[in-house]
């Protein structure tokens, strides 16, 4: 069998090139840090939406996901419905999440841990339905365990729910940190 020249010198490089990725001393390379998760794991929310007016029941709504993101269909992922203003005018809510691994409420840990912790809500229409205030942590930076909201008008549309743990202390941003928890709602507003 004919052997060129290129194809040796091709072998030669790629031997050379992978045995100065490895350590001289033939020791293992020690295995990665582990991503700091927190201590805490949620598949599973019941958010209660209480009128400002005073007047209206509250609403609740749950998302249970019992293999997390990525896996089968949530079992519970019931629609947001929750009433526009009359005649132009805008309904206001505030609103309450509990958190939870399977039925277990992790709510107070994560308040307890909050300078660690956020609860996100985004990506909703703001046309028609947005977020007001926040709780914060002992930091001052938004916690998200209870929330304000309006409804400006009969819409329709989804909000992105996430939980996210930062090892090092958070600076109030959604997408810092390590995500917990995901998912999207639909609302249907009337």
């Amino acid at each position: 069998m004919k052997i060129t020249g290129k194809k040796i010198a091709t072998v030669l490089f790629i031997g050379l090139f992978s045995a100065c990725i490895s350590d001289d001393d033939g020791s293992i390379p020690p295995e990665p840090i582990p991503l700091q998760r927190g201590d805490v794991e949620v598949n599973r929310f019941i958010i209660s939406f209480t009128p400002k007016s005073g007047s209206g029941a509250v609403r609740n709504f749950e998302f249970y996901d019992p293999d997390g993101n990525g896996g089968n269909a949530p079992l519970k992922n019931e629609m947001w419905t929750l009433d526009a203003g009359f005649s132009g005018g805008i309904s206001n809510y505030d609103a309450s999440i509990g958190l939870y691994s399977d039925s277990v409420d992790v709510t107070d840990q994560i308040d307890a841990k909050g300078t660690n912790y956020i609860v996100c809500y985004r990506d909703m229409n703001t046309d028609n339905f947005q977020l007001g205030e926040s709780n914060s942590d002992d930091n001052g930076l938004r916690l998200g365990t209870t929330t304000t909201w309006k409804v400006i008008e009969s819409g329709a549309g989804n909000v992105k729910v996430t939980l996210s743990y930062i090892h090092l202390g958070k600076e109030g941003l959604c997408d810092a940190g390590v995500r917990i928890f995901e998912s999207r709602i639909n609302y249907q507003h009337q």
